[in-house]
């Protein structure tokens, strides 16, 4: 069994954060494994939810590793310039238009990506924020 992998480091000061993604021998008939491998600065949750947006924009939006891998770098600068991400996809940078949260619910204060509340919209028949259910 043959298995590939890469290993990503992104370091800021004397902190690293590594990402290695694993290709199987059966390499796109199977999917990628993303994992870290060195953890520093940032919650469980907040990295969890990155390995989850990666996994599924390889798997479901047929992207490529780099771009997955361009998309977790800019999530990861764009955490530390204290941008929130959208709570629908859990991502700073949209993975399809390449935009960051903007559309800012009035009640709640949460900001979202223009598509993913057009898919909100759409899938819940319902004109409401995702988070409090206010009318948008």
């Amino acid at each position: 069994i043959t298995l590939c992998f890469l290993l990503c480091r992104y370091k800021k000061d004397d902190s690293t954060l590594e990402l290695v993604i694993k290709l199987p021998a059966s390499f796109p008939l199977r999917p990628v494994e993303v994992e870290y491998v060195q953890k520093f600065g940032f919650g469980e949750a907040v990295l969890r939810k990155w390995l989850l947006s990666m996994r599924a924009f390889l798997r479901n939006q047929d992207g490529t590793i780099d771009d997955a891998l361009y998309f977790w770098y800019q999530n990861v600068e764009k955490q530390f310039d204290g941008v929130e991400e959208c709570p629908i996809c859990y991502s700073i940078i949209q993975t399809t238009d390449h935009t960051l949260p903007r559309l800012k619910c009035r009640t709640c204060g949460k900001k979202f990506h223009s598509a993913c509340m057009f898919k909100w919209f759409n899938t819940n028949h319902k004109s409401t924020c995702p988070m409090c259910r206010t009318l948008w």
